[in-house]
């Protein structure tokens, strides 16, 4: 009967604990903090950076970002604002303005991907700020 009480316990408290917190919201404001870019033969990780990138979303569908977000530089130089859109296969950002190609946008374990149209894989990571 111990053994069943104390397996039912430890069952209870191991439920009851938080694991951290997945954001599934892309408003608010990201920072760049990885960026992958395969070099062809599939062998690209993410690889930390240092860089003041970032890009707020709003509920109202417009972004303003540190750095052009359509840009695969880790450079924060300049304050862009544009708009972004949802659609069945995740969020896009129209980059127009400054090249002729889309962005693709996905939250991912918690986390902001941002995917270039690139031969090989390059992408970006953004961790969403408290």
């Amino acid at each position: 009967m111990k053994r069943l009480l104390f397996a039912m316990g430890a069952i209870i408290l191991l439920n009851g604990c938080d694991g951290p917190e997945v954001t599934t919201d892309i408003v608010g404001e990201w920072t760049l903090i990885e960026v992958l870019a395969d070099p062809g033969d599939g062998s690209g990780r993410f690889r930390s950076v240092s860089s003041d990138k970032q890009i707020t979303f709003f509920e109202d569908g417009i972004y303003t970002s540190r750095g052009s977000i359509c840009d695969f530089s880790i450079e924060s130089e300049g304050t862009i604002t544009g708009t972004y859109a949802l659609s069945d296969s995740g969020y896009w950002i129209d980059c127009a303005d400054s090249v002729d190609y889309s962005i693709g946008l996905r939250l991912e374990g918690g986390f902001l991907i941002i995917t270039f149209p690139c031969f090989e894989p390059c992408l970006q990571k953004f961790r969403k700020r408290n």
